[in-house]
């Protein structure tokens, strides 16, 4: 359910009977209070009162950082696998993308055009991913036992990877943009669901014998994976 504040400030509620206490969640834009089932809906009003300023200040600095495009020019980060690197225009007449001594070199024979460095960037990244992805894909698979039938790397808004009922596993190309334990965890929580596609209890202990971490690597992407973006 919603609660919609006086100030017209929206907050998703969710009650569950897995929870003995309340926490308040910001991200991707949004506030979300998860609670215990029991709790009413008067107390729930009342915390939300109580931390409204909070609240707003935590949703406009994580709808700053979700706004605020990238200018695709001489000296701006970008991040690979959780490492940052200042970007190089360089002329060229092919196109070409190139990590070198702490500068990511996008050669571009439009190279002051915006739009022709962030393509070349986004399919160095797609191909990448390809790359690293399927490299690691078959190395926790083994690990694990299992065999995806087919791996492939697309957009998503907001999902990291997806394995279908056929097996087919497909990554969220910007995931690359991460930390490598961060894809490390994606990797094997798509693998799992070759052992149980369903998110049971089977199937997160699955995760955990396979990735100890795996919370911290949940709650990292749950955090923070609104600022995955190119």
């Amino acid at each position: 359910m919603n609660i919609i504040t006086n100030d017209n400030l929206t907050i998703e509620v969710i009650k569950t009977k897995r929870r003995k206490t309340i926490s308040i969640k910001i991200a991707n834009g949004s506030a979300r209070i998860i609670a215990p089932e029991k709790i009413s809906n008067f107390r729930l009003e009342e915390i939300i009162k109580d931390r409204t300023v909070w609240i707003r200040k935590k949703l406009e600095k994580s709808k700053l950082i979700i706004s605020k495009p990238k200018k695709y020019i001489n000296g701006e980060v970008f991040s690979y696998l959780g490492h940052d690197y200042k970007l190089k225009i360089l002329p060229g007449i092919k196109s070409h993308v190139k990590i070198n001594d702490g500068f990511i070199e996008v050669s571009s024979s439009k190279r002051f055009q915006k739009d022709s460095v962030k393509n070349v960037l986004v399919e160095w990244y797609k191909d990448k991913a390809i790359e690293v992805l399927v490299e690691k894909t078959n190395k926790f698979a083994e690990i694990i036992g299992v065999q995806p039938n087919a791996i492939t790397v697309r957009y998503y808004k907001s999902r990291w990877g997806q394995c279908s009922s056929i097996g087919k596993i497909s990554y969220n190309w910007r995931i690359m943009i991460a930390p490598d334990h961060i894809v490390d965890y994606v990797v094997v929580h798509e693998l799992c669901h070759l052992l149980e596609l369903n998110h049971s209890k089977d199937y997160w202990n699955h995760v955990l014998s396979n990735y100890p971490d795996y919370k911290e690597c949940h709650n990292w992407l749950k955090a923070n994976g609104h600022t995955l973006i190119l």
